[in-house]
């Protein structure tokens, strides 16, 4: 039954909103990996890095390993230059720390995996290793979807900055330490077409304020990495720190923007403890927000059954053996006669809605632990982008973002480089932007106890001291005199890393 709901739900969000949102696999490296994908239109040729992968992949004998190893010195035994004059490979330096070095370097971010280039992606700062790794599931697409203009929007300046720090093509003499060392790996590069694919977001017959938010937030991303004279991998980081948090952001929100209804108002978190009061309400709104994607799941699932069936309610067993036939491509994809009818014989027996309480409990039999449900993706993507905290299997979590995600937030909420906001203003335009607060303004413990999520106004106060102060240590804000604080570019911080 679980997987039936998970194909059918999931194929419908594709369709909708252009990403896959019911896995629990995708990380900012498989992002990273196909928005270069899509923006060189290209992937790497890696006949060594394939034979890296087979020398350095456990599972493998240890005589397909050294063999592996042998062929890469065969085929350009001058790019090893000593490590490739010892006689026995077997226990050599380069058998047994060069290459196995290269591969965790390679799997920073635990995405390459076995012997297969196609099905890993590298943490990598040079397009020559693109792959052809279908795991980000139409996120990297989207998102250079998304900065392309959508439809006639205008393409932003970040796609540029991202295409030159990832050219394959730069002059090795010139590139940081990452990319010299990776890039003789990879032999060159070859056209990889993507196939069209199209989706009812993102379109110019369905506006969207949240999509036209995260172009802004691109739009002053672009400006700051053009003006503070940035190192390429330092700028690469922001780039897709930027393109996750877009992700997260639009999958977050096509519960209230599908329905016309107002976005869930989000509480940073930056106390620095799970019992303040902070902490809590922080908590209780992130839990509304995936409140808020299993009941858009269950959605979903009454939006399939009305197509199938106008009057499902009417007659379920009809309406779902029809949907699996139409709809459900998997094998063993079904939905269970069984827990059906015992789902429909309990409604019926305590007279509940059967259109609107059958497609509920269904969603609630989903278990989004691994990820296999849009708010799982949610919570693991949530953790996986430096949004949300903590990182355990605790599925209780709130809005606490890591160092690099907290500054690409905030030079991504106004044009940080040409302007200095003041504290409060900036607190404005953060609101505006990303629908956060953090307690720093008069009207934050109203809109709070609107959301139900009361704080006093102390703890509120002491919060957003908290999160000056991190944005001090950043180089992004700056204490004045008279109690006045502003957030920006400081002049000594123009160059940054």
């Amino acid at each position: 039954m679980e997987g039936f709901l998970h194909e059918v739900i999931g194929k419908e969000l594709r369709r909708r909103h252009g990403i896959g949102m019911m896995e629990g696999k995708l990380k900012p490296v498989h992002i990273a990996n196909a928005l270069m994908r899509a923006e060189h239109g290209t992937v790497g040729r890696m006949s060594d890095l394939k034979l890296l992968m087979t020398a350095t992949a456990s599972k493998e004998a240890s005589e397909t390993r050294l063999k592996a190893a042998r062929a890469m010195l065969d085929a350009s035994r001058d790019r090893w230059g000593r490590l490739g004059d010892e006689g026995d490979l077997r226990g050599s330096t380069l058998v047994s720390r060069v290459l196995p070095l290269l591969r965790t370097i390679l799997a920073t971010d635990a995405a390459a995996f076995g012997t297969s280039p196609d099905q890993s992606s590298f943490s990598s700062p040079t397009a020559l290793t693109v792959t052809g790794d279908p795991s980000d599931d139409h996120a990297g697409e989207f998102v250079h979807r998304l900065w392309s203009g959508i439809e006639d929007g205008g393409r932003l300046h970040l796609l540029d900055l991202l295409k030159s720090a990832s050219a394959p093509d730069r002059d090795l003499a010139t590139v940081d330490d990452l990319t010299a060392v990776l890039a003789p790996l990879a032999d060159d590069t070859r056209q990889r077409k993507i196939a069209e694919w199209r989706y009812e977001d993102l379109t110019a017959v369905r506006s969207s304020a949240v999509a036209e938010a995260l172009r802004s937030a691109a739009t002053d991303l672009g400006t700051y990495e053009r003006h503070a004279r940035p190192n390429p991998i330092a700028t690469l980081q922001r780039i897709i720190t930027l393109a996750s948090i877009s992700v997260f952001v639009h999958a977050s929100t096509r519960a209230t923007e599908w329905a016309g209804a107002p976005r869930r108002l989000l509480l940073l978190d930056a106390s620095g403890t799970k019992v303040s009061p902070v902490a809590a309400a922080s908590e209780l709104l992130v839990t509304r927000l995936m409140d808020d994607s299993r009941a858009y799941m269950a959605k979903i699932l009454s939006d399939l059954l009305a197509e199938v069936q106008t009057d499902w309610a009417a007659d379920p067993h009809a309406a779902f053996t029809e949907l699996a036939r139409s709809k459900a491509e998997k094998k063993g994809a079904n939905m269970s006669p069984k827990i059906l009818a015992e789902l429909i014989e309990e409604i019926s027996l305590f007279g509940g809605s059967m259109a609107e309480e059958l497609p509920t409990q269904l969603v609630e039999r989903v278990d989004g632990s691994s990820g296999r449900s849009l708010d799982g993706f949610l919570r693991l993507f949530g953790v996986r982008s430096g949004l949300l905290y903590p990182q355990q299997k605790n599925p209780n979590k709130r809005l606490v973002p890591a160092d690099r995600t907290l500054e690409v937030l905030t030079v991504g909420t106004f044009d940080a480089v040409g302007q200095q906001l003041e504290y409060r203003d900036f607190l404005d335009a953060f609101h505006d932007r990303w629908h956060i607060i953090v307690g720093g303004r008069p009207e934050d413990g109203a809109l709070l106890a609107q959301s139900g999520a009361e704080v006093d106004s102390a703890s509120l106060a002491e919060n957003s001291e908290r999160l000056l102060s991190r944005l001090e240590m950043l180089g992004l804000a700056r204490r004045l005199a008279d109690s006045v604080a502003i957030v920006g570019v400081m002049e000594e911080e123009q160059q940054h890393g």
